[in-house]
């Protein structure tokens, strides 16, 4: 039997929005082209306008069979009417950022007992700013709120000893900072008012010392900066390294005396690595890959400031927070590794001695025509030739 014979369930991945897992046995999406379109009276001639491509809507129909079936439902309920859009994993076309723009759950109590079932429909959510647009919006909501708390909690340098303190208000505005000028550099001509308006204030608690001594203060200009970012960087791969390089501003732990001092610094620091940690997060999910090595490294690099940030939560006895980065790690892992196993695996081929790249190609694919392929992931020496071990991508 040909190996083309038996695809079913090959390109399929567990379905969840923003989370929240379902087993999904219908799913389709309808797209297209907008246009406008002209039909004359008593006359032949017809004209046709292109307005671009129509919005995508996906459709699913979700079961639920286990003895939690309502408990279960009731999740993708509450996930489907939380605001903002989040990430569909789409059990065939992949990760998407959706709005719900509807939910039907129905149990049939007589005919169906003991099972739920869910209409939903989708709508992409690209026009905020690319696919990770909305900062907040997938499984980052319970990370960001405890988040918050705990660097409210613990943010008040106004309690430390001098010149400690100094110290502290510089460590938020030095923050701050790199977030002010990474978000004018990031904002449009055509960005609104209110973006220009909110980078302003950015700048301000980066200079005013009154300003950076207030919790609120600080978490507000680091939150709207992050946002801001997010919302202006259509491009995932420029946004993942942009949010790595706010994420290595903040790599240090404090050298403050115990008390105040160092836990308020540590407080600052832990906000803007986690913020940090979350747009990079969604970058990473936002990508199109084209191999599957490239997704796990996106992933490693994620989940190495997670893991960090998790080590120091725990240091400090922020249990609270502790959990919630497990929490987000173990969701982010499982969603990245079901993008990432969906893409060809790469492969190694020693060919014994040095070979050139035409060779290479129609020895791997049977196709002399993808040496470019060969040659964006292998050194060519000066004779034009690969060394012994080549790698590309499996030919399936």
């Amino acid at each position: 039997m040909s190996r083309h014979n038996c695809a079913i369930g090959k390109d399929v991945v567990p379905a969840s929005f923003k989370g929240v897992p379902f087993y999904c046995t219908e799913a389709d999406v309808e797209g297209g082209r907008r246009g406008a379109e002209g039909e004359f009276p008593f006359g032949e001639d017809t004209a046709y306008a292109d307005l671009g491509r129509k919005i995508r809507v996906y459709h699913l129909t979700a079961f639920f069979r286990e003895d939690d079936h309502v408990s279960d439902s009731g999740a993708l309920f509450a996930a489907c009417e939380s605001p903002g859009p989040g990430i569909l994993v789409h059990p065939t076309r992949g990760s998407v950022m959706v709005a719900c723009r509807s939910i039907k759950v129905s149990d049939k109590i007589e005919d169906e007992a003991g099972q739920s079932s869910a209409e939903m429909e989708f709508v992409e959510a690209n026009s905020i700013g690319g696919f990770a647009g909305v900062l907040f919006g997938i499984i980052s909501s319970g990370l960001n709120t405890t988040s918050r708390a705990s660097f409210l909690r613990d943010y008040h340098p106004g309690q430390a000893s001098q010149p400690w303190s100094r110290d502290v208000i510089d460590t938020a505005q030095r923050l701050v900072d790199a977030v002010a000028r990474t978000t004018v550099q990031t904002i449009s001509a055509t960005a609104s008012v209110q973006d220009w308006r909110d980078a302003l204030k950015i700048q301000e608690v980066a200079h005013d010392d009154g300003l950076a001594a207030n919790g609120v203060n600080v978490d507000s200009a680091l939150y709207n900066g992050f946002q801001i970012i997010a919302q202006n960087i259509t491009d995932p791969v420029t946004e993942f390294k942009v949010m790595r390089q706010l994420a290595n501003v903040a790599t240090h732990s404090s050298a403050l005396p115990a008390g105040a001092a160092m836990e308020s610094e540590e407080a600052v620091l832990s906000r803007h690595r986690v913020l940090a940690a979350i747009g990079m997060a969604e970058a990473a999910m936002a990508r199109t890959y084209a191999y599957v090595d490239e997704a796990l490294q996106s992933m490693d690099a994620v989940l190495a400031v997670l893991e960090d940030e998790a080590k120091a939560a725990y240091a400090n006895c922020d249990n609270g927070l502790f959990l919630e980065l497990r929490k987000y790690a173990t969701e982010f892992n499982r969603m990245m590794n079901d993008l990432a196993y969906r893409l060809p695996p790469m492969i190694a081929v020693n060919f014994m001695s040095g070979v050139h790249s035409l060779v290479a190609a129609y020895a791997i694919y049977n196709d002399a025509k993808r040496h470019r392929d060969l040659e964006a992931r292998n050194r060519i020496d000066a004779n034009g030739r690969f060394s012994p071990i080549v790698v590309g991508v499996s030919p399936g």
